[in-house]
């Protein structure tokens, strides 16, 4: 065989192994999609309330600009201020002054109050660029007819010096969690059919139920222990506070690491070896959780599709429930829908993964 007929074959190879096609082809598209739309850094639909104490022509005026403009949605934000942002309900409010135009008329040089939610501290940082792009705007078209510059005195809830720590560190500890909890039981069924006493466990007297929960409850113990000391070391290395309840904040751990490691014994049903367990392990942890949890990119500025399918992403609820406990304080009330969802991925994972098995065991 010479040198045409290896690269006949080796073609032959390729074409036929259409795993490996799709994959090669497939992943760029993937990265192509999630990097071009996720990178998006404009966010819109921001919910901004306006405090006008001064109702004069002037400050309906720069209300107006705020009305009209795409990035924000005008909220009427009655209630707690407190309650709004923990809720999400709020994301920044702009106070104008009693006193606002007559300080203009008089050359004095006006104060306008913004308070922002820090608790994205990215986030955070492009609104601020938002509210003081407007207000400038309005300043210049006053300075036209000898107004002052207006002066923006700008405060952040929960995170008054925007520390970065405070926005990723929450990030990092949701998706080590959850890779890690995939991958501990992503190769437990796939090493007994590698290790050949998968036969073994088709001969014994228990039912599909019985060995799915038996490897999943040691590694939950083992989970939880690691998810304790990530948050630990967050705590610890980067001051990141916790502000809710410590009790509250371990029991939707466990949940959220239950739904890992149900996550991952469901593709110990599918593979067959631990290799490929644990490769699709890490690639259906990593990438959703990096591109489409909320964790970097903000979902807002993600096309109406990807926030669609980002619904589907665990990390996408346990990272509100970690920033809402760590930097917000919020109650186990205010944080019910989203452990409600994991425990429904949790269920849903096992209830397949159960079924999958005892098909196994009556084959």
């Amino acid at each position: 065989m010479g040198l045409i007929g290896i690269i006949i074959k080796e073609f032959k190879h390729i074409a036929r192994d259409y795993r490996t096609l799709i994959v090669l082809f497939g992943l760029p598209l993937l990265q192509m999609i999630l990097f071009g739309y996720a990178m998006d850094l404009e966010i819109k639909n921001i919910n901004l309330k306006i405090d006008d104490y001064d109702k004069s022509s002037l400050s309906r005026e720069l209300k107006s600009r705020f009305e009209g403009s795409k990035f924000f949605s005008i909220s009427a934000g009655h209630g707690n201020l407190n309650e709004l942002f923990q809720k999400r309900l709020l994301h920044a409010v702009v106070t104008i002054p009693d006193g606002f135009a007559e300080d203009l008329n008089s050359g004095r040089v006006p104060s306008i109050d913004v308070i922002i939610d820090g608790s994205d501290s990215n986030r955070a940082v492009i609104i601020r660029q938002y509210i003081s792009g407007i207000i400038m705007g309005f300043s210049s078209s006053l300075r036209s007819g000898d107004y002052l510059p207006l002066n923006i005195i700008p405060s952040y809830a929960y995170n008054a010096e925007l520390n970065s720590a405070f926005f990723f560190v929450p990030g990092l500890t949701a998706l080590i969690i959850i890779m890690v909890s995939a991958l501990l039981t992503s190769m437990t069924i796939a090493r007994e059919k590698e290790q050949g006493t998968f036969d073994l466990i088709k001969l014994s007297p228990v039912h599909a139920y019985e060995v799915i929960l038996g490897k999943v409850i040691p590694y939950l113990v083992l989970s939880i222990l690691i998810g304790m000391f990530v948050i630990v070391c967050g705590v610890v290395l980067f001051g990141v506070p916790i502000r809710g309840s410590y009790g509250t904040l371990l029991f939707y751990l466990f949940i959220y690491c239950l739904t890992g490691l149900s996550f991952g014994m469901l593709i110990s049903t599918i593979v067959s070896t631990q290799q490929s367990a644990m490769l699709i392990a890490m690639i259906a942890t990593l990438l959703p959780t990096l591109f489409l949890s909320g964790f970097i990119f903000q979902l807002e500025a993600m096309p109406k599709l990807l926030q669609m399918i980002s619904w589907l992403i665990p990390a996408k609820y346990f990272l509100v429930i970690i920033r809402g406990l760590m930097l917000k304080g919020n109650s186990q009330s205010e944080l019910m829908l989203y452990i409600s969802l994991l425990l429904l991925f949790s269920i849903i994972f096992l209830g397949i993964s159960i079924r999958r098995f005892k098909a196994y065991l009556e084959s």
